[in-house]
Parts: C-alpha cells; structure tokens; sequence
C-alpha cells in the first residue's frame, strides 16, 4: 500500500513537471536591441502614467512607434520576448543592462536640468545685478557735488 502511494504520488510529481522548453525562434531579436527596446516601452509606460495627453498628442500609438522605430513586428517581439523570459539568466542580464542604461539616462538628464537651473540663477544674477547698477547711477546723478551749481532742470520763466 505504501509503495503503491509513493509511486501515484511521484508520477503525480512528473505530471506537474513541464519540460516544455521554448525554441529559439528564427527570427530572434538581438540582445542588445531586445535591451533597446525594453527600455523605449518601460519609458513610454511611465510617460503615459505621468503625462498621457502630451504624450498622446506626440505619438498617436506608441507601441506601433517603438515597432516601426526598431523594425520589428508585434509576433516577432512576443516570440523574443517568450524565449528570453524561458532563459532566465540571459532575461536577468538583460534587465540588468536595461537597469544601468536607465540610470545612465537619468543622470544625463539630471544634469541637463542642473545646467539649466544654474543658468538660469546666472541669469537672474546679472539681471539683479543690472538693477543694483542702475539704482546707484541713478543715486550719484541726483547727489550734487560741490562746484556744481549748474541747473540742469528745465523750468518755465516768467
């Protein structure tokens, strides 16, 4: 009796075992590009949780865009993507890529915003600067200096 409940229970145990591998397709996209392209839809999704009118006015479907952009089509991505997910190590360094190429862009833009900011501070400086200048020749032409007397006023005679 109990060989017999070891036995259903192990034959139970290799039915649920899928051995399904999925095959590489043939018309496999790149690693490199599968990273490109991963990381133009994390984009696109996060601009459209933001912002989706903006984005919406740019781009009419995204998702055709980012295919039209990398040449590819909606099965041959389901196809690559399906393989790679199957690969676990080859799916784990691809994120990983896609994870540094992310921060990378975040850091540029980072900068960019940092330069823009200190520009424009520079700006208002020497607008504020300007004014202070202005302020005190204005200041030093009213004051009178001794051996001046000249009227420089128009006024009416009579």
């Amino acid at each position: 009796m109990r060989v017999l409940l070891y036995l259903i229970f192990t034959f139970f145990l290799f039915s649920c075992f899928n051995n399904k591998s999925v095959k590489e397709p043939f018309d496999l996209i790149p690693q490199d590009k599968m990273v490109d392209i991963l990381c133009e839809f994390i984009v696109i999704n996060s601009a459209q949780g933001s912002n989706k009118k903006f984005l919406e006015s740019k781009i009419k479907n995204p998702v055709d865009y980012i295919y039209n952009k990398y040449s590819i089509d909606s099965l041959q991505f389901e196809n690559s993507n399906a393989y790679y997910s199957a690969n676990i190590e080859i799916y784990s360094s691809i994120y990983d890529s896609i994870k540094m190429k992310l921060e990378a862009r975040k850091e540029e833009i980072q900068y960019q915003i940092d330069e823009k900011i200190r520009l424009d501070d520079s700006r208002k400086k020497q607008t504020k600067d300007k004014r202070k200048k202005s302020r005190i020749n204005k200041f030093i032409s009213r004051k009178t200096f001794p051996g001046n007397n000249i009227d420089t006023t128009f006024q009416k005679t009579q």
